[in-house]
């Protein structure tokens, strides 16, 4: 299962647009939704009013909507997807829900999708950070290495949702992009297309992402002409390009475990060709 909110856990809507655009390219079917009437505060998540080309009024509550992929290749699973809104009230009945129809499908692993806003600079690859508590994920996700996450302080729908399925056994991984915190933007494109291949690799699935590589494209475009005349902006995009220059370097050295035991490893072997 893929699951990510709009919200507190969204930020630039980078999780919920890569959750929608997986929807789109794998034809995926809704099957399921929960109702908004116990989980929301409708002053607060207030519901939306549409004009359709009819002239008719639509009203969208808050939705939570699941959606399902068959995958026809033993090397990928099918997929789950829910996108929702975090909700106001109720979270453990909210969750609990959402175990409730992971359980009833089968679901064995929950991927918990979001984005942060970051002190990271657009001008470099786009971020993401995925982590999980597991050594093992099982033979399917051999091939992933995650870290175990170290972040602790205030959290959101991801971590409530990942919890109430941990109660049902059900192991899970995060994977979170980071967005520009000085970029005032509704959406990132490259921050959502770096969501979508970190997804691609852990599900061993491919799909077309062209879109949104000219939307990413056309967006970095824009904000080089925007900031064109923001030498105070460029200065400090120059410092983060520095620090995330020097973090990527310094994270490529071996850490001194790793350089002792090649070291062991060498000079054991040359005493055996002796």
């Amino acid at each position: 299962m893929l699951a990510a909110w709009s919200g507190w856990s969204d930020a630039a809507e980078s999780g919920t647009r890569a959750l929608k655009h997986l929807v789109r390219e794998l034809n995926a079917v809704k099957f399921a939704e929960i109702d908004a009437e116990e989980f929301y505060v409708f002053t607060e998540q207030r519901p939306i009013v549409h004009n359709t080309d009819g002239g008719n009024r639509i009203l969208r509550w808050p939705a939570n909507e699941f959606y399902y992929w068959r995958s026809d290749s033993a090397a990928s699973p099918d997929i789950v997807i829910l996108i929702g809104e975090e909700p106001n009230l109720k979270w453990r009945t909210y969750t609990a829900s959402v175990s409730d129809i992971a359980t009833a499908v089968g679901v064995s692993t929950l991927a918990t999708i979001g984005a942060l806003l970051d002190s990271v600079p657009h001008t470099r690859p786009a971020q993401v950070l995925s982590t999980t508590v597991h050594n093992d994920l099982g033979a399917r996700y051999s091939h992933i290495k995650y870290p175990r996450p170290n972040y602790e302080g205030p959290s959101g729908m991801t971590s409530a949702t990942i919890d109430a399925f941990a109660k049902r056994s059900i192991k899970s991984v995060s994977i979170w992009g980071h967005a520009p915190h000085y970029l005032q933007a509704s959406h990132n494109p490259p921050v959502t297309l770096a969501i979508i291949d970190a997804i691609c690799d852990l599900a061993s699935i491919s799909i077309d992402t062209e879109s949104l590589k000219t939307e990413a494209k056309d967006f970095l475009a824009k904000i080089r002409q925007a900031l064109e005349k923001k030498p105070d902006v460029l200065q400090y995009i120059t410092t983060l390009e520095q620090r995330y220059d020097e973090e990527l370097a310094a994270s490529q050295d071996p850490e001194p475990a790793e350089v002792i035991d090649e070291l062991d490893a060498f000079l054991r072997n040359r005493n055996l060709d002796s």
